[in-house]
This record gives C-alpha cells, sequence and structure tokens, in this order.
C-alpha cells in the first residue's frame, strides 16, 4: 500500500506568525501524530521569511490520510487558522513515483 503526503504551503500574516505556530503545535500538531498512520506531521517555517510555513505530513495510506482530514476537531480550529493566513492555502496531495 503506498503511503500518502500532504503538503501544505502557508502564508500566515506575519503579526499572527508566532500565535499560529503556538496554537498550530498544541492544536494540529498533538492530536495529528496521535492519529492511527501517522508517519510524520511537522510545520516548517521559512528562514528567510518566517511568517511562509510548509506543513509536512506523511500517513502510511491514503485511507489514514482521509479519516484524518475527516476529523470532528478541525471543524472548529480551521476557522482559527483561516483567520491568520494572509493568503489561501495551497495544498498538494503526493504520492510517490517509486511506490
Amino acid at each position: 500500500m503506498a503511503k500518502a503526503r500532504l503538503l501544505v504551503e502557508l502564508d500566515v500574516k506575519p503579526e499572527e506568525a508566532d500565535a499560529f505556530t503556538e496554537m498550530f503545535k498544541a492544536e494540529f500538531i498533538s492530536r495529528s501524530r496521535k492519529e492511527q498512520g501517522c508517519e510524520q506531521y511537522e510545520l516548517w517555517r521559512d528562514t528567510d521569511n518566517p511568517s511562509k510555513m510548509t506543513i509536512v505530513e506523511v500517513w502510511s495510506s491514503a485511507e489514514d490520510l482521509d479519516v484524518h482530514l475527516a476529523q470532528d476537531w478541525f471543524g472548529f480550529w480551521a476557522p482559527k487558522m483561516e483567520a491568520a493566513q494572509a493568503t489561501p492555502l495551497v495544498v498538494r496531495r503526493l504520492v510517490s513515483s517509486e511506490e
């Protein structure tokens, strides 16, 4: 079964970047890493512009990723995430060309 990967690019309002990072670690990372099939779930910040961020996710299967994306808690936290963004998310769902 092929792993599923998700890359999410965020452009957070500069004045919200630090608070967003703390909220994301506390709410998204802490929950997601406990889910079945989560192999990697990280938030990366650009070294030249820390308000530009990338979420890197690796899941054991597409099914595990689908279950993750359907979690009820997203309904509460997604609007908070959106409010901190300067531009819309760029989401890339990936599968390895080697699998």
